[in-house]
């Protein structure tokens, strides 16, 4: 029995040790503001234009079975906010604005299989069990006018989601070199079953703003509904890239 389980054990760790595992991701974060100047005003004022900011990453480790399979594991996370601006408020000399955050998280087991090569260029299909969450926005309402106008409010949304998606999305990977390459998504052209679920609170005002006050579940399936890719499209977009690590 000892040298059934020594055996096995030096099986491992020489499957192991010849293994090669491929780290990789995505990684995006944009940015947009200015400001705003009434030239022809007495005396001239500023204030913000409104603003954005989205903030996504995305690690992912897979395992490479052979030359045309694969299989691994995918996480993320992506955050994104807006501000709108009261110019008016900016006018008489003081400050008003809104504000509203969200997050996303999700996980995702995948399976790749490469179908066709040309030179530096592997296309594939990849196959994905997808299950995303996505709390309730954050808001925060404030101005700074004087009493009693004045507010300086923060509150939850009143929707939350989540999904679970099995999707087929096809790619192309280009090879730099021995240890470098890089993927290309075409999520316009993905297959995919999607069950969403959208929950909707009572929200700020509310006597209880946590009352849950209805559940809408959606059942998809066709081209291009994969729940993941539409909810995260400010995001990434309709064609994501990414960047891998050969071991």
């Amino acid at each position: 029995m000892k040298k059934v389980l020594l055996t096995l054990a030096l099986a491992c760790f020489a499957m192991a040790a010849n293994a090669q595992f491929i780290l990789g991701g995505q990684l995006g974060f944009n940015t947009n503001g200015g400001t705003y100047t009434q030239e022809n005003a007495n005396p001239v004022w500023d204030a913000p234009n409104n603003k954005a900011m989205n903030f996504t990453i995305a690690p992912t480790i897979s395992y490479v079975l052979n030359d045309n399979m694969q299989v691994g594991l995918s996480l993320l996370y992506a955050t994104g906010s807006t501000t709108n601006f009261m110019q008016a408020a900016y006018a008489l000399n003081q400050e008003a604005w809104t504000k509203t955050s969200n997050t996303m998280f999700a996980v995702s087991p995948y399976f790749r299989y490469y179908f066709a090569q040309a030179g530096k260029f592997n296309f594939f299909c990849e196959a994905a069990l997808t299950f995303g969450v996505s709390p309730r926005s954050k808001h925060h309402d404030f101005s700074n006018a004087p009493a009693p106008l004045g507010f300086d409010d923060s509150y939850d949304g009143n929707t939350s989601m989540s999904f679970l998606s099995l999707s087929i999305t096809p790619g192309v990977n280009y090879k730099f070199n021995d240890k470098w390459s890089a993927d290309c998504y075409i999520d316009l052209a993905g297959l995919a079953f999607t069950h969403s679920s959208v929950k909707t609170y009572a929200g700020f005002g509310a006597t209880n703003p946590d009352e849950l006050i209805s559940t809408d579940v959606t059942n998809t399936f066709g081209l291009n509904v994969d729940a993941s890719a539409q909810t995260l499209n400010a995001h990434l977009g309709n064609f994501r890239i990414g960047f891998n690590y050969h071991f």
